[in-house]
């Protein structure tokens, strides 16, 4: 990386005080923009907020980039490698995580007031469920070097959702 800056090492480390510091400012300034920025359209959504939740899912698979099959997903990544070990990658990942899942519970809390999503659904609960899927298919797809398995686990969860309508 330091040769594509066409610095230094020593220039680099007048930034960054070492591989921690750059990470988090990663994180702070790479990933968790492009992650809740992607999710936080629901809160400006304004048709059915159960068609918003599934125009993101669909955005992500029509907009997946191959190397998301072959390296997965990079906040997953993170997650999975970074936040037993380091309290601040935790805490920072996190916060992406719980952003992402607060933007898709709170379009399913307006969808209920609103009477168009299912009075019975547990918005935390779906809204985790959402994730889950999503980070799972991401994970599978890596592990099968395959785009098939996380296309049909997001069809799949479009169908469930679609479900979660209210049908007046």
């Amino acid at each position: 990386m330091i040769k594509e800056l066409g610095i230094t090492k020593g220039a680099f480390y007048h930034y960054f005080s070492g591989k921690q510091e750059l990470g988090y400012c990663v994180v702070d300034e790479i990933i968790a923009p492009r992650y809740l920025d992607h999710w936080n359209q629901l809160y400006s959504y304004v048709g059915h907020p159960i068609e918003g939740i599934i125009e993101r899912l669909m955005a992500l698979q029509r907009d997946l980039p191959g190397k998301n099959i072959k390296l997965g997903c990079p906040l997953n990544n993170l997650i999975q490698e970074m936040s037993p070990l380091d309290e601040g990658f935790q805490q920072k990942l996190n916060r992406i995580a719980r952003g992402m899942h607060l933007a898709i519970q709170d379009a399913l809390i307006r969808g209920q007031k609103a009477r168009l999503v299912n009075p019975d659904a547990d918005p935390e609960k779906v809204a985790f469920f959402v994730l889950s899927t999503l980070e799972g298919a991401f994970s599978i797809a890596k592990s099968f070097q395959n785009r098939r398995p996380f296309d049909f686990s997001i069809d799949l969860l479009i169908n469930y959702l679609r479900t979660q309508k209210n049908s007046k």
